[in-house]
Protein backbone atom coordinates (compact mmCIF):
# COMPACT_ATOMS: atom_id res chain seq x y z
CA UNK A 1 0.00 0.00 0.00
CA UNK A 2 1.47 3.59 -1.05
CA UNK A 3 1.97 5.84 1.61
CA UNK A 4 0.43 8.43 -0.19
CA UNK A 5 -3.19 6.58 0.40
CA UNK A 6 -3.23 6.84 3.99
CA UNK A 7 -5.67 9.01 5.67
CA UNK A 8 -6.60 10.80 9.25
CA UNK A 9 -9.36 10.38 11.26
CA UNK A 10 -9.15 12.19 14.34
CA UNK A 11 -10.84 15.49 13.86
CA UNK A 12 -9.15 19.19 13.72
CA UNK A 13 -5.30 18.73 12.99
CA UNK A 14 -2.67 20.77 11.79
CA UNK A 15 0.60 19.64 10.19
CA UNK A 16 4.07 20.78 11.01
CA UNK A 17 6.94 18.70 9.36
CA UNK A 18 5.24 15.66 8.83
CA UNK A 19 4.13 15.49 12.43
CA UNK A 20 -0.24 16.07 12.81
CA UNK A 21 -0.87 17.61 16.08
CA UNK A 22 -3.90 16.27 17.41
CA UNK A 23 -5.64 19.66 18.65
CA UNK A 24 -8.51 17.96 20.46
CA UNK A 25 -7.45 14.48 20.97
CA UNK A 26 -9.14 13.72 24.62
CA UNK A 27 -7.79 9.91 24.04
CA UNK A 28 -5.13 8.00 24.74
CA UNK A 29 34.52 -9.87 25.83
CA UNK A 30 37.70 -9.02 23.98
CA UNK A 31 38.10 -6.47 21.57
CA UNK A 32 34.94 -4.51 21.28
CA UNK A 33 34.84 -3.01 17.17
CA UNK A 34 34.50 0.91 17.72
CA UNK A 35 30.93 2.17 16.86
CA UNK A 36 31.96 6.20 16.06
CA UNK A 37 27.98 6.57 15.48
CA UNK A 38 26.82 9.79 17.14
CA UNK A 39 23.52 7.71 16.96
CA UNK A 40 25.04 5.57 19.68
CA UNK A 41 24.77 7.82 22.18
CA UNK A 42 21.39 9.30 21.42
CA UNK A 43 19.81 5.77 22.35
CA UNK A 44 21.15 3.35 24.18
CA UNK A 45 23.44 5.35 25.97
CA UNK A 46 21.21 8.53 26.64
CA UNK A 47 18.30 6.21 27.76
CA UNK A 48 19.74 4.55 30.22
CA UNK A 49 21.47 7.42 31.73
CA UNK A 50 19.13 9.90 32.16
CA UNK A 51 18.54 11.26 35.71
CA UNK A 52 14.88 10.67 36.57
CA UNK A 53 13.67 13.35 39.33
CA UNK A 54 11.14 12.77 41.83
CA UNK A 55 9.18 14.80 41.18
CA UNK A 56 9.52 13.21 37.41
CA UNK A 57 8.72 9.74 38.63
CA UNK A 58 5.94 10.55 40.44
CA UNK A 59 4.09 12.34 37.40
CA UNK A 60 4.62 9.24 35.71
CA UNK A 61 2.74 7.31 38.27
CA UNK A 62 -0.65 9.79 37.66
CA UNK A 63 -1.22 8.08 34.05
CA UNK A 64 -1.86 11.34 33.00
CA UNK A 65 0.04 11.69 29.64
CA UNK A 66 -2.03 12.11 26.48
CA UNK A 67 -1.41 11.25 22.59
CA UNK A 68 -0.96 14.36 21.59
CA UNK A 69 0.38 14.14 18.11
CA UNK A 70 0.36 11.44 14.88
CA UNK A 71 1.92 10.34 12.40
CA UNK A 72 1.05 8.80 9.13
CA UNK A 73 1.41 4.87 9.33
CA UNK A 74 3.41 3.77 6.35
CA UNK A 75 2.06 0.44 4.97
CA UNK A 76 -1.43 1.05 6.05
CA UNK A 77 -4.26 2.97 4.15
CA UNK A 78 -6.04 4.15 7.03
CA UNK A 79 -3.96 4.06 9.86
CA UNK A 80 -1.76 6.67 12.01
CA UNK A 81 0.87 6.30 14.86
CA UNK A 82 -0.07 8.54 17.88
CA UNK A 83 2.59 9.60 20.33
CA UNK A 84 2.61 11.07 23.89
CA UNK A 85 6.28 12.22 23.37
CA UNK A 86 6.54 16.48 21.59
CA UNK A 87 7.82 14.54 18.59
CA UNK A 88 8.42 11.29 17.01
CA UNK A 89 12.00 9.61 16.48
CA UNK A 90 13.60 10.54 13.10
CA UNK A 91 13.53 7.77 10.47
CA UNK A 92 16.62 7.14 9.32
CA UNK A 93 16.80 4.01 6.38
CA UNK A 94 20.28 3.22 7.44
CA UNK A 95 21.56 1.24 10.37
CA UNK A 96 24.66 2.91 10.59
CA UNK A 97 22.62 6.21 11.48
CA UNK A 98 20.52 4.45 14.26
CA UNK A 99 22.57 2.93 16.71
CA UNK A 100 23.03 -0.41 15.40
CA UNK A 101 26.07 -2.68 16.44
CA UNK A 102 28.45 -2.65 13.47
CA UNK A 103 28.92 -6.94 13.29
CA UNK A 104 24.97 -6.79 13.78
CA UNK A 105 24.38 -4.44 10.98
CA UNK A 106 26.49 -7.24 8.64
CA UNK A 107 24.65 -9.95 9.58
CA UNK A 108 21.15 -8.35 8.98
CA UNK A 109 22.54 -6.82 5.78
CA UNK A 110 23.12 -11.22 4.80
CA UNK A 111 19.70 -12.77 5.83
CA UNK A 112 17.54 -9.81 4.32
CA UNK A 113 16.05 -10.30 1.20
CA UNK A 114 14.88 -7.20 -0.88
CA UNK A 115 16.18 -4.37 0.81
CA UNK A 116 14.19 -1.64 -1.14
CA UNK A 117 13.77 0.41 1.68
CA UNK A 118 17.98 1.67 2.51
CA UNK A 119 18.57 -1.29 5.15
CA UNK A 120 14.82 -2.07 5.62
CA UNK A 121 12.56 -4.37 3.53
CA UNK A 122 9.91 -1.93 3.69
CA UNK A 123 9.45 1.46 5.07
CA UNK A 124 6.65 0.29 7.32
CA UNK A 125 9.43 -1.99 9.16
CA UNK A 126 11.71 1.02 8.81
CA UNK A 127 9.37 3.44 10.46
CA UNK A 128 8.96 0.66 13.69
CA UNK A 129 12.42 0.35 14.01
CA UNK A 130 12.61 3.90 14.67
CA UNK A 131 10.05 3.48 17.19
CA UNK A 132 11.69 0.34 18.95
CA UNK A 133 15.40 1.93 19.07
CA UNK A 134 13.88 5.48 20.74
CA UNK A 135 13.08 3.25 23.89
CA UNK A 136 9.69 4.21 24.10
CA UNK A 137 6.67 1.97 24.78
CA UNK A 138 5.29 1.01 21.38
CA UNK A 139 1.92 -0.77 20.67
CA UNK A 140 1.25 -2.33 17.65
CA UNK A 141 -1.91 -3.20 17.23
CA UNK A 142 -2.43 -4.31 13.74
CA UNK A 143 0.34 -6.43 13.34
CA UNK A 144 0.76 -8.34 10.80
CA UNK A 145 0.83 -12.28 11.50
CA UNK A 146 1.67 -15.28 9.67
CA UNK A 147 -1.67 -16.60 10.33
CA UNK A 148 -3.41 -13.26 8.88
CA UNK A 149 -1.01 -11.76 6.35
CA UNK A 150 1.82 -14.52 5.38
CA UNK A 151 4.89 -14.95 6.51
CA UNK A 152 6.88 -12.10 4.42
CA UNK A 153 4.65 -9.24 6.70
CA UNK A 154 5.30 -10.89 9.69
CA UNK A 155 8.60 -11.77 9.62
CA UNK A 156 9.50 -7.85 8.78
CA UNK A 157 8.09 -7.02 12.10
CA UNK A 158 9.51 -9.63 13.93
CA UNK A 159 13.29 -8.80 12.50
CA UNK A 160 12.45 -4.98 13.91
CA UNK A 161 11.92 -5.84 17.20
CA UNK A 162 14.36 -8.62 16.92
CA UNK A 163 17.50 -6.63 15.74
CA UNK A 164 16.55 -4.01 18.69
CA UNK A 165 16.90 -6.32 21.28
CA UNK A 166 19.89 -7.85 19.73
CA UNK A 167 21.60 -4.44 19.75
CA UNK A 168 20.62 -3.70 23.13
CA UNK A 169 22.12 -7.24 24.66
CA UNK A 170 25.25 -6.75 22.40
CA UNK A 171 25.67 -3.11 24.04
CA UNK A 172 25.02 -3.84 27.28
CA UNK A 173 27.13 -6.92 27.20
CA UNK A 174 30.15 -4.77 25.05
CA UNK A 175 29.93 -2.16 27.93
CA UNK A 176 29.98 -4.76 30.76
CA UNK A 177 33.55 -6.07 29.56
CA UNK A 178 34.69 -2.87 28.14
CA UNK A 179 34.57 -1.98 31.65
CA UNK A 180 35.88 -4.49 32.99
CA UNK A 181 39.23 -4.15 30.75
CA UNK A 182 39.31 -0.42 31.97
CA UNK A 183 39.23 -1.40 35.53
CA UNK A 184 41.62 -4.02 34.82
CA UNK A 185 44.76 -2.09 33.50
CA UNK A 186 43.83 1.51 35.13
CA UNK A 187 42.96 -0.05 38.73
CA UNK A 188 40.05 2.86 39.01
CA UNK A 189 38.54 3.52 42.17
CA UNK A 190 35.14 4.56 41.17
CA UNK A 191 33.27 1.54 39.65
CA UNK A 192 30.96 2.03 36.37
CA UNK A 193 27.86 2.31 36.85
CA UNK A 194 26.63 -0.31 34.16
CA UNK A 195 24.87 -3.48 35.03
CA UNK A 196 21.28 -4.18 36.77
CA UNK A 197 20.38 -6.28 40.00
CA UNK A 198 20.82 -9.70 37.98
CA UNK A 199 21.88 -10.36 34.58
CA UNK A 200 18.38 -10.84 32.42
CA UNK A 201 17.83 -7.33 30.65
CA UNK A 202 15.25 -8.97 27.99
CA UNK A 203 11.59 -10.76 28.21
CA UNK A 204 9.59 -11.72 25.45
CA UNK A 205 6.42 -13.07 26.05
CA UNK A 206 5.18 -15.55 23.78
CA UNK A 207 1.89 -17.60 23.22
CA UNK A 208 3.00 -21.14 21.52
CA UNK A 209 6.11 -23.33 21.60
CA UNK A 210 5.53 -23.02 17.66
CA UNK A 211 6.02 -19.57 17.56
CA UNK A 212 8.76 -19.65 20.04
CA UNK A 213 10.41 -22.15 17.73
CA UNK A 214 9.85 -19.30 14.59
CA UNK A 215 10.85 -16.72 16.68
CA UNK A 216 14.16 -18.29 17.81
CA UNK A 217 15.11 -19.46 14.68
CA UNK A 218 14.99 -15.86 13.13
CA UNK A 219 17.26 -14.99 16.17
CA UNK A 220 19.50 -17.08 15.31
CA UNK A 221 19.67 -16.44 11.62
CA UNK A 222 20.30 -12.64 12.49
CA UNK A 223 22.99 -13.10 15.10
CA UNK A 224 26.64 -11.93 14.15
CA UNK A 225 28.59 -14.60 12.53
CA UNK A 226 31.54 -14.74 15.56
CA UNK A 227 28.14 -15.99 17.49
CA UNK A 228 26.74 -18.95 14.99
CA UNK A 229 30.43 -20.86 15.61
CA UNK A 230 28.62 -22.45 18.57
CA UNK A 231 25.23 -22.38 19.29
CA UNK A 232 24.70 -24.80 22.33
CA UNK A 233 21.74 -27.05 22.77
CA UNK A 234 20.41 -26.17 19.79
CA UNK A 235 19.24 -29.51 18.98
CA UNK A 236 17.50 -30.29 22.21
CA UNK A 237 16.11 -26.69 21.71
CA UNK A 238 14.51 -27.84 18.33
CA UNK A 239 13.67 -31.30 19.39
CA UNK A 240 11.37 -29.68 22.37
CA UNK A 241 9.67 -26.61 20.20
CA UNK A 242 9.07 -28.54 16.94
CA UNK A 243 5.84 -30.38 15.79
CA UNK A 244 4.26 -32.31 17.73
CA UNK A 245 4.36 -36.41 17.26
CA UNK A 246 1.02 -37.05 18.16
CA UNK A 247 -2.38 -35.46 16.06
CA UNK A 248 -4.40 -33.71 18.20
CA UNK A 249 -7.86 -35.70 19.45
CA UNK A 250 -9.64 -33.62 16.54
CA UNK A 251 -7.56 -34.96 13.89
CA UNK A 252 -7.68 -38.37 15.42
CA UNK A 253 -11.56 -38.43 15.10
CA UNK A 254 -10.89 -37.73 11.31
CA UNK A 255 -11.53 -34.25 10.71
CA UNK A 256 -8.51 -32.80 9.13
CA UNK A 257 -7.12 -29.42 9.20
CA UNK A 258 -7.35 -28.42 5.83
CA UNK A 259 -10.74 -28.05 6.45
CA UNK A 260 -10.19 -25.32 9.03
CA UNK A 261 -10.11 -21.75 8.06
CA UNK A 262 -6.04 -20.99 6.60
CA UNK A 263 -5.60 -18.95 9.67
CA UNK A 264 -6.33 -21.50 12.00
CA UNK A 265 -4.54 -24.10 10.10
CA UNK A 266 -1.37 -21.50 9.85
CA UNK A 267 -1.62 -20.79 13.55
CA UNK A 268 -2.19 -24.42 15.19
CA UNK A 269 -0.04 -26.59 12.34
CA UNK A 270 3.00 -27.09 15.30
CA UNK A 271 3.77 -27.16 18.94
CA UNK A 272 0.52 -25.87 20.43
CA UNK A 273 2.17 -26.33 24.06
CA UNK A 274 1.47 -22.88 25.81
CA UNK A 275 3.22 -23.43 28.96
CA UNK A 276 7.54 -22.77 28.65
CA UNK A 277 10.19 -20.83 29.14
CA UNK A 278 13.77 -20.53 28.22
CA UNK A 279 17.03 -18.87 28.60
CA UNK A 280 19.20 -17.47 26.22
CA UNK A 281 23.20 -16.36 27.15
CA UNK A 282 25.28 -14.60 24.34
CA UNK A 283 29.11 -15.10 25.25
CA UNK A 284 31.66 -13.15 22.65
CA UNK A 285 31.51 -16.71 20.60
CA UNK A 286 28.71 -18.01 21.01
CA UNK A 287 25.11 -18.85 22.12
CA UNK A 288 23.65 -21.02 24.57
CA UNK A 289 20.43 -21.74 24.64
CA UNK A 290 18.84 -23.39 28.09
CA UNK A 291 20.74 -21.24 30.29
CA UNK A 292 20.14 -20.67 33.75
CA UNK A 293 18.40 -18.03 34.30
CA UNK A 294 20.33 -15.56 36.43
CA UNK A 295 23.34 -16.29 33.76
CA UNK A 296 20.73 -15.11 30.94
CA UNK A 297 20.76 -12.33 28.81
CA UNK A 298 17.28 -12.78 27.09
CA UNK A 299 14.37 -14.82 28.76
CA UNK A 300 11.87 -16.29 26.13
CA UNK A 301 8.56 -17.93 28.13
CA UNK A 302 4.86 -18.04 27.34
CA UNK A 303 2.55 -16.20 30.09
CA UNK A 304 1.91 -19.56 31.94
CA UNK A 305 5.13 -20.98 31.75
CA UNK A 306 6.54 -17.73 33.78
CA UNK A 307 3.73 -17.53 35.77
CA UNK A 308 3.99 -20.87 37.25
CA UNK A 309 7.71 -19.83 37.85
CA UNK A 310 6.87 -17.18 39.72
CA UNK A 311 4.13 -18.94 41.64
CA UNK A 312 6.52 -21.97 42.56
CA UNK A 313 9.08 -19.18 43.82
CA UNK A 314 6.17 -17.49 46.18
CA UNK A 315 5.42 -20.94 48.02
CA UNK A 316 8.94 -22.16 48.31
CA UNK A 317 11.57 -20.22 50.21
CA UNK A 318 14.58 -21.31 47.69
CA UNK A 319 12.99 -20.06 44.48
CA UNK A 320 12.64 -16.49 43.91
CA UNK A 321 12.08 -14.75 40.39
CA UNK A 322 14.44 -11.55 41.12
CA UNK A 323 15.88 -12.36 37.41
CA UNK A 324 12.68 -10.28 36.68
CA UNK A 325 14.13 -7.10 38.40
CA UNK A 326 16.06 -5.43 36.09
CA UNK A 327 14.58 -6.34 32.76
CA UNK A 328 14.94 -3.42 30.02
CA UNK A 329 13.00 -4.46 27.29
CA UNK A 330 9.61 -6.28 27.49
CA UNK A 331 8.37 -7.75 24.36
CA UNK A 332 4.68 -9.28 24.53
CA UNK A 333 3.78 -10.53 20.79
CA UNK A 334 1.01 -11.87 19.05
CA UNK A 335 -1.07 -10.47 22.18
CA UNK A 336 -4.36 -11.49 20.48
CA UNK A 337 -3.61 -15.08 20.93
CA UNK A 338 -2.48 -14.69 24.57
CA UNK A 339 -5.95 -12.72 24.93
CA UNK A 340 -7.44 -16.19 24.18
CA UNK A 341 -5.38 -17.84 26.37
CA UNK A 342 -5.36 -15.96 29.56
CA UNK A 343 -4.76 -12.36 29.24
CA UNK A 344 -4.13 -11.81 33.26
CA UNK A 345 -1.32 -13.72 33.58
CA UNK A 346 0.48 -11.09 31.47
CA UNK A 347 -0.99 -8.47 34.14
CA UNK A 348 0.57 -10.37 37.17
CA UNK A 349 4.03 -10.44 35.42
CA UNK A 350 3.81 -6.94 34.43
CA UNK A 351 3.62 -6.71 38.30
CA UNK A 352 6.32 -8.59 39.31
CA UNK A 353 9.13 -6.57 36.78
CA UNK A 354 11.84 -4.54 37.92
CA UNK A 355 10.77 -5.21 41.54
CA UNK A 356 13.80 -4.90 44.31
CA UNK A 357 15.48 -8.27 44.62
CA UNK A 358 15.12 -10.37 47.81
CA UNK A 359 18.73 -11.68 47.36
CA UNK A 360 22.28 -10.51 46.17
CA UNK A 361 23.13 -12.57 43.42
CA UNK A 362 26.67 -12.56 43.60
CA UNK A 363 26.21 -8.86 41.67
CA UNK A 364 28.24 -6.25 42.32
CA UNK A 365 26.57 -3.63 43.90
CA UNK A 366 29.05 -0.65 43.22
CA UNK A 367 28.26 -1.07 39.52
CA UNK A 368 24.43 -1.33 39.78
CA UNK A 369 22.68 1.74 37.86
CA UNK A 370 20.97 4.36 40.36
CA UNK A 371 18.39 4.34 38.35
CA UNK A 372 17.30 0.15 39.61
CA UNK A 373 18.94 1.27 43.11
CA UNK A 374 16.25 4.29 43.20
CA UNK A 375 13.42 1.84 42.68
CA UNK A 376 12.69 3.25 39.01
CA UNK A 377 13.32 0.57 36.80
CA UNK A 378 9.71 0.38 35.67
CA UNK A 379 10.23 3.85 34.44
CA UNK A 380 12.89 2.91 32.28
CA UNK A 381 11.59 -0.22 31.04
CA UNK A 382 10.39 -0.18 27.12
CA UNK A 383 7.47 -2.29 26.33
CA UNK A 384 6.65 -3.38 22.96
CA UNK A 385 2.83 -5.22 22.37
CA UNK A 386 1.98 -6.49 19.41
CA UNK A 387 -1.07 -7.80 18.59
CA UNK A 388 -3.94 -8.38 15.39
CA UNK A 389 -6.34 -6.07 17.29
CA UNK A 390 -6.57 -4.49 20.70
CA UNK A 391 -9.16 -4.68 23.69
CA UNK A 392 -9.51 -3.23 27.32
CA UNK A 393 -7.06 -5.55 28.52
CA UNK A 394 -4.12 -4.99 26.72
CA UNK A 395 -5.43 -1.06 26.57
CA UNK A 396 -5.19 -1.45 30.04
CA UNK A 397 -1.86 -2.34 30.26
CA UNK A 398 -0.63 -0.30 28.10
CA UNK A 399 -1.39 2.76 29.78
CA UNK A 400 -1.41 1.45 33.92
CA UNK A 401 1.54 -0.70 33.81
CA UNK A 402 4.16 0.88 31.07
CA UNK A 403 5.19 3.69 32.33
CA UNK A 404 8.63 4.52 30.49
CA UNK A 405 9.94 7.81 30.93
CA UNK A 406 10.31 8.70 27.18
CA UNK A 407 6.52 8.02 26.44
CA UNK A 408 4.49 5.97 24.43
CA UNK A 409 3.40 5.51 20.64
CA UNK A 410 0.62 3.52 19.18
CA UNK A 411 -1.10 2.74 15.98
CA UNK A 412 -4.83 3.86 15.45
CA UNK A 413 -6.53 2.80 12.74
CA UNK A 414 -9.89 3.32 11.12
CA UNK A 415 -11.33 -0.31 10.00
CA UNK A 416 -13.66 -1.16 7.30
CA UNK A 417 -15.98 -3.65 8.96
CA UNK A 418 -16.39 -7.39 7.70
CA UNK A 419 -20.05 -7.42 7.03
CA UNK A 420 -19.31 -7.68 3.43
CA UNK A 421 -18.39 -10.94 4.49
CA UNK A 422 -21.63 -12.16 5.19
CA UNK A 423 -22.22 -14.28 2.60
CA UNK A 424 -26.25 -14.70 3.09
CA UNK A 425 -28.32 -12.82 3.50
CA UNK A 426 -29.72 -12.34 7.07
CA UNK A 427 -31.27 -9.88 9.05
CA UNK A 428 -28.59 -8.53 11.95
CA UNK A 429 -30.18 -6.49 14.29
CA UNK A 430 -27.81 -4.52 17.12
CA UNK A 431 -29.35 -3.74 20.59
CA UNK A 432 -27.18 -0.80 22.09
CA UNK A 433 -27.22 -1.39 25.95
CA UNK A 434 -27.15 1.88 28.22
CA UNK A 435 -24.73 1.06 30.89
CA UNK A 436 -22.47 4.77 32.34
CA UNK A 437 -19.78 2.25 34.65
CA UNK A 438 -17.59 -0.16 33.22
CA UNK A 439 -17.50 -2.11 36.64
CA UNK A 440 -21.77 -2.33 35.88
CA UNK A 441 -21.64 -3.66 32.71
CA UNK A 442 -21.86 -7.22 33.26
CA UNK A 443 -25.07 -6.84 35.12
CA UNK A 444 -26.61 -4.41 32.58
CA UNK A 445 -25.72 -6.56 29.96
CA UNK A 446 -27.24 -9.78 32.03
CA UNK A 447 -30.23 -8.12 33.16
CA UNK A 448 -31.00 -6.87 29.40
CA UNK A 449 -30.80 -10.33 28.12
CA UNK A 450 -33.16 -11.91 30.68
CA UNK A 451 -35.98 -8.98 30.46
CA UNK A 452 -35.43 -8.22 26.82
CA UNK A 453 -34.12 -11.51 24.89
CA UNK A 454 -34.95 -14.32 27.06
CA UNK A 455 -38.31 -13.11 27.50
CA UNK A 456 -38.84 -13.90 23.77
CA UNK A 457 -36.81 -16.79 23.53
CA UNK A 458 -38.85 -18.70 26.87
CA UNK A 459 -42.36 -17.75 24.68
CA UNK A 460 -41.41 -19.39 21.29
CA UNK A 461 -41.42 -22.70 20.51
CA UNK A 462 -38.59 -22.36 17.88
CA UNK A 463 -35.17 -24.40 18.59
CA UNK A 464 -31.90 -23.82 16.61
CA UNK A 465 -30.94 -20.87 18.51
CA UNK A 466 -27.55 -20.44 18.85
CA UNK A 467 -26.17 -18.13 21.97
CA UNK A 468 -22.38 -16.94 21.47
CA UNK A 469 -20.49 -15.43 24.19
CA UNK A 470 -17.19 -13.99 24.38
CA UNK A 471 -16.46 -14.45 27.86
CA UNK A 472 -16.77 -17.42 29.83
CA UNK A 473 -17.53 -15.95 33.14
CA UNK A 474 -21.03 -14.77 30.96
CA UNK A 475 -20.96 -18.56 30.01
CA UNK A 476 -21.26 -19.60 33.36
CA UNK A 477 -23.83 -17.60 34.36
CA UNK A 478 -26.32 -18.19 31.49
CA UNK A 479 -25.65 -21.79 32.20
CA UNK A 480 -26.93 -21.39 36.02
CA UNK A 481 -29.50 -19.39 35.00
CA UNK A 482 -31.13 -21.65 32.16
CA UNK A 483 -30.51 -24.06 34.35
CA UNK A 484 -32.74 -22.50 37.02
CA UNK A 485 -35.22 -22.11 34.26
CA UNK A 486 -35.31 -25.53 33.39
CA UNK A 487 -34.52 -24.50 29.49
CA UNK A 488 -33.64 -27.25 26.76
CA UNK A 489 -30.07 -26.41 26.51
CA UNK A 490 -26.90 -28.04 25.43
CA UNK A 491 -23.29 -26.27 26.11
CA UNK A 492 -20.24 -26.13 23.84
CA UNK A 493 -17.20 -24.73 25.66
CA UNK A 494 -13.52 -24.77 25.88
CA UNK A 495 -13.49 -26.76 28.73
CA UNK A 496 -15.88 -29.22 27.08
CA UNK A 497 -15.24 -32.81 26.83
CA UNK A 498 -14.60 -34.56 23.00
CA UNK A 499 -17.67 -36.74 23.72
CA UNK A 500 -19.55 -34.04 25.29
CA UNK A 501 -18.86 -31.80 22.06
CA UNK A 502 -19.90 -34.70 19.64
CA UNK A 503 -23.38 -35.28 21.64
CA UNK A 504 -23.66 -31.98 21.64
CA UNK A 505 -23.67 -30.65 18.25
CA UNK A 506 -26.18 -33.77 17.19
CA UNK A 507 -28.67 -32.91 20.19
CA UNK A 508 -28.53 -29.20 18.60
CA UNK A 509 -28.56 -30.18 14.96
CA UNK A 510 -31.93 -33.08 15.13
CA UNK A 511 -33.35 -30.84 17.58
CA UNK A 512 -33.39 -32.35 20.86
CA UNK A 513 -31.87 -28.97 22.42
CA UNK A 514 -33.58 -26.10 21.60
CA UNK A 515 -30.43 -23.88 22.59
CA UNK A 516 -26.44 -24.41 22.46
CA UNK A 517 -24.28 -21.76 24.29
CA UNK A 518 -20.98 -21.31 22.07
CA UNK A 519 -17.88 -19.59 23.64
CA UNK A 520 -15.30 -17.33 21.61
CA UNK A 521 -12.42 -19.53 22.92
CA UNK A 522 -14.06 -22.73 21.90
CA UNK A 523 -14.46 -21.65 18.20
CA UNK A 524 -10.88 -19.85 18.16
CA UNK A 525 -8.99 -23.80 19.51
CA UNK A 526 -11.58 -25.72 17.65
CA UNK A 527 -13.58 -23.81 14.81
CA UNK A 528 -16.40 -26.03 15.27
CA UNK A 529 -18.90 -25.95 11.87
CA UNK A 530 -22.50 -26.39 13.98
CA UNK A 531 -25.20 -27.61 12.19
CA UNK A 532 -28.73 -26.26 12.36
CA UNK A 533 -28.41 -22.48 13.39
CA UNK A 534 -32.04 -20.67 12.73
CA UNK A 535 -31.20 -18.06 14.97
CA UNK A 536 -27.93 -16.39 16.26
CA UNK A 537 -27.87 -14.31 19.27
CA UNK A 538 -24.40 -12.31 20.40
CA UNK A 539 -24.57 -11.82 23.71
CA UNK A 540 -21.34 -10.37 23.62
CA UNK A 541 -19.28 -9.17 20.78
CA UNK A 542 -16.14 -11.00 19.45
CA UNK A 543 -12.59 -10.09 19.98
CA UNK A 544 -12.12 -11.36 16.66
CA UNK A 545 -14.02 -10.08 13.95
CA UNK A 546 -13.12 -12.60 11.58
CA UNK A 547 -15.41 -15.14 14.41
CA UNK A 548 -17.87 -12.97 13.54
CA UNK A 549 -18.25 -13.92 9.87
CA UNK A 550 -17.70 -17.15 10.36
CA UNK A 551 -20.24 -17.98 13.04
CA UNK A 552 -23.00 -15.77 11.00
CA UNK A 553 -22.31 -17.60 8.10
CA UNK A 554 -22.68 -20.50 9.72
CA UNK A 555 -26.44 -20.68 9.49
CA UNK A 556 -26.16 -20.71 5.55
CA UNK A 557 -28.85 -23.51 4.06
CA UNK A 558 -31.50 -22.40 7.21
CA UNK A 559 -34.62 -20.44 6.13
CA UNK A 560 -35.94 -17.41 7.87
CA UNK A 561 -32.54 -16.55 9.64
CA UNK A 562 -31.89 -13.95 12.36
CA UNK A 563 -29.48 -12.53 14.07
CA UNK A 564 -29.81 -10.04 17.62
CA UNK A 565 -26.47 -8.41 18.48
CA UNK A 566 -26.00 -7.24 21.99
CA UNK A 567 -23.18 -3.98 22.66
CA UNK A 568 -22.47 -1.06 24.71
CA UNK A 569 -20.50 1.73 24.76
CA UNK A 570 -17.42 -0.15 26.44
CA UNK A 571 -17.64 -2.65 23.28
CA UNK A 572 -16.21 0.37 20.62
CA UNK A 573 -13.18 -1.49 19.63
CA UNK A 574 -14.84 -4.94 18.65
CA UNK A 575 -17.49 -3.02 17.81
CA UNK A 576 -15.49 -0.84 14.72
CA UNK A 577 -14.17 -3.90 13.72
CA UNK A 578 -17.17 -5.84 12.67
CA UNK A 579 -19.26 -2.96 11.43
CA UNK A 580 -16.68 -0.07 10.40
CA UNK A 581 -15.33 2.40 12.48
CA UNK A 582 -17.52 5.25 10.61
CA UNK A 583 -20.79 2.92 11.48
CA UNK A 584 -19.58 2.27 14.82
CA UNK A 585 -19.41 5.97 15.59
CA UNK A 586 -22.83 6.65 14.29
CA UNK A 587 -24.45 3.63 16.69
CA UNK A 588 -23.09 4.86 19.85
CA UNK A 589 -23.97 8.31 19.26
CA UNK A 590 -27.07 7.89 17.88
CA UNK A 591 -30.40 8.82 19.92
CA UNK A 592 -31.52 5.49 18.37
CA UNK A 593 -30.74 2.04 19.88
CA UNK A 594 -31.60 -0.35 17.67
CA UNK A 595 -30.22 -0.90 14.25
CA UNK A 596 -30.65 -3.31 11.35
CA UNK A 597 -27.83 -4.52 8.73
CA UNK A 598 -28.98 -7.11 5.96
Amino acid sequence: MKPDQLCSRHGDMSEHNGVLELQDESEEEAAIPKDNSKATRNFFTKHLEHQLTDEEASLLQNEGLKFKHGIRASGFQQAMWLTTASDFPSEGKELSTLGVKQRLMKSWRACQNDLVWGDFQSACQCQFFSFCTSYRDVLFSDRPSFFHSGQKQDTEIMDAYLLHVLNHILRTRDLVTKNNEKRDTTNADEAPRDQGFTRPTVLILLPLRSIALRLVKRLLDLVPSVHKSSIEHKARFFDEFGAEDEDSEEDAAGNARSSKPADFSALFSGNNDDHFRIGIKFTRKSVKLYSDFYSSDLIIASPLGLITRIGEAEEEKEKDFDFLSSIEILVVDYADVILMQNWSHVTDIGEKLNQIPTQQHGTDFMRIRELFLNGYGRYYRQTVILSSHTDAGINAFFHRSCANYSGKIKLRCKYPGVLSKIVIQVRQVYERIECSSLTDVDETRFKFFTKQVFAILKESMQGGIMIFISSYFDFVRLRNFFKAENMSFCLLGEYTKQSDISRARAWFFHGKRRIMLYTERAHFYHRFKIRGIKELIFYSLPQNAQFYVEVTNMMEGSENHSSTILFSHFDKMKLERIVGTSRAKKMLKSQNKTFMFC
